[in-house]
């Protein structure tokens, strides 16, 4: 009775960190019965989500359905979903104003506030709560659908505030909602997978500088969710994995759409 209360955030189930809030709350009501309907999901390895204190949760990312099916994994888990996302999201009539209830950190890229993002989120893990960042900042554009290299953000926080890093993969949400499909596209027998890493800490080498460190912890932390897929999937991960900066379609600093019809693949 405990876990169940927990899972729907009842009462004093749980700690004040891991509270989600009203708007959650309410919005958990219709979602969660609705997304176990449409994804059908299999969790593994969520006895790692359950440890007291600050954590930044970092998982692949694959298509639209991953920010509600995170944060399924997390609100059922007992964990308030607290996502980093992009500024744009928060302009958008009436999900602008239910993202700032629900306590989301908007992301400012390219603008003057871009650091807003990171001083918001080391506030919240000073106050012991769980962060989900998506580490490569999009929808992964490597042809195997494998996660690309990470941005930096993830990295920094853990080495300046010693919160450990939990790494998650997905697979199976690009194939329930395709890129450039405005709808979920459910098939029966098709599911969605999670499996949920073991948190770890991170610190600085001697003689390493900030960046070198963040590069390093970076690199660590994506051949982590690498190997995790790995597992879903049942298929080795590549030796190096794609490097998006290069790519002339990059919907995270608004570049043009380029080759689009490429960037559209179905798993």
């Amino acid at each position: 009775m405990t876990s169940l209360l927990r899972s729907w955030d009842v009462g004093s189930a749980r700690s004040p960190q891991r509270r989600a809030g009203a708007v959650i709350g309410l919005a958990q009501l219709p979602l969660r019965p609705l997304l176990t309907l449409l994804s059908r999901p299999r969790w593994s390895g969520t006895e790692h989500l359950q440890g007291p204190g600050p954590m930044i949760a970092c998982g692949n990312h694959l298509s639209a359905h991953d920010a509600f099916g995170y944060g399924h994994l997390l609100q059922a888990s007992g964990v308030a979903p607290r996502f980093l996302a992009k500024e744009a999201m928060f302009r958008i009539p009436v999900l602008g104003t239910l993202l700032r209830g629900a306590r989301q950190i908007p992301v400012r890229r390219g603008t003057p506030r871009g650091g807003d993002a990171l001083s918001d989120a080391r506030a919240a893990l000073e106050r012991g709560e769980l962060l989900m960042i998506f580490p490569e900042g999009t929808y992964t554009r490597d042809p195997g659908l494998w996660p690309m290299r990470g941005q930096l953000g993830a990295a920094r926080l853990a080495l300046e505030t010693g919160a450990p890093l939990l790494p998650i993969a997905t697979w199976g949400g690009r194939a329930l909602w395709p890129v450039g499909s405005p709808f979920p596209r459910p098939r029966p027998g098709r599911h969605v997978q999670m499996l949920v890493g073991e948190p770890y800490t991170v610190t600085a080498r001697e003689g390493e500088t900030t960046q070198q460190a963040a590069l390093r912890v970076t690199e660590d932390l994506m051949a982590r969710i690498a190997a995790l897929l790995s597992q879903l999937r049942g298929q080795e991960p590549p030796e190096v994995l794609h490097d998006g900066r290069s790519d002339q379609h990059r919907p995270e600093i608004g570049r043009p759409q380029r080759g689009y019809r490429a960037y559209r693949q179905v798993s």
